[in-house]
């Protein structure tokens, strides 16, 4: 089969999953979009303070600077994909390197790929036009169990919101609602109590991704995915700020020590 993955400033997630295919004799090609231009950043930042408000968006500001602090950049869930690994990947499947992904020119580069399935790994908001162009679908991994967690940082917010019994991943089919394709894996995530913050958030990013091979190789055996449609509601999340990274870190000190 042929296989597209979309990522975001050539996240490790999908060095991991195009081994895992390339491993197999798969076809895969990684469509990496090189990130945000200034202008686009700061248009983000406009939007976000337009609809939650300049106090939020000052304490995202501030929780962005802080957040390898409070986490720790040591604890890394995927620490095998190094800048070597990263290099070795690229001299054994295709990479398209792009700015936009919806530009014209790279529909139509997508298009000729002809790809069976599109994988988002660490992608960004995608319109119907590229992921779209997947024969059997497109599938994503999402941080969180949607959609009582939709959005971003779902698993800190959880822990923010001290509901680590609401702490998973969920992987599901690409829809127009973000987050909210119908679902082909759902699973709770038990948080470890015996490492450091930064490392307990580092193991459910890793379950989740192991969560999303496993549906993959469903896929390569030749099952089919049965889905479920997921259920009405849920709360959508913003990017977490310093004060919600915070408390986040509290109650997991409490909860480890529970």
């Amino acid at each position: 089969m042929n296989w597209l993955i979309l990522t975001t400033r050539d996240l490790p997630e999908a060095g991991i999953m195009a081994d895992f295919l390339l491993r197999k004799a798969q076809d895969v090609v990684v469509l990496d979009v090189r990130g945000r231009t200034r202008a686009q950043s700061f248009a983000v930042l406009k939007r976000l303070a337009r609809k939650r408000g300049a106090g939020y968006l000052a304490d995202f500001l501030l929780g962005r600077a802080l957040r390898g602090r409070v986490l720790d950049p040591a604890a890394q869930p995927f620490p095998e994909i190094t800048s070597a690994a990263r290099a070795a990947l690229r001299t054994r499947c295709r990479h398209l390197d792009v700015d936009d992904p919806h530009a014209p020119e790279t529909l139509a580069r997508v298009a000729e790929l002809r790809p069976d399935y599109v994988l988002f790994l660490g992608a960004p908001v995608i319109k119907p036009e590229l992921y779209g162009l997947a024969r059997r679908g497109a599938l994503n991994w999402h941080h969180g169990l949607a959609p009582r967690y939709r959005g971003s940082d779902c698993v800190l917010w959880a822990m923010a919101n001290d509901e680590f019994d609401q702490i998973g991943f969920t992987i599901h089919f690409v829809s127009p609602i973000v987050d909210g394709g119908r679902v082909v894996l759902q699973r709770r995530v038990a948080v470890r109590k015996d490492v450091s913050f930064g490392a307990a958030v580092a193991d459910v990013a890793r379950q989740g991704l192991n969560g999303f091979i496993e549906v993959v190789d469903r896929l390569l055996s030749g099952q089919e995915l049965e889905s479920r449609e997921q259920e009405k509601g849920g709360t959508h999340y913003p990017p977490i700020g310093c004060r919600a990274l915070r408390r986040a870190a509290g109650n997991f000190a409490r909860y480890a020590a529970s």
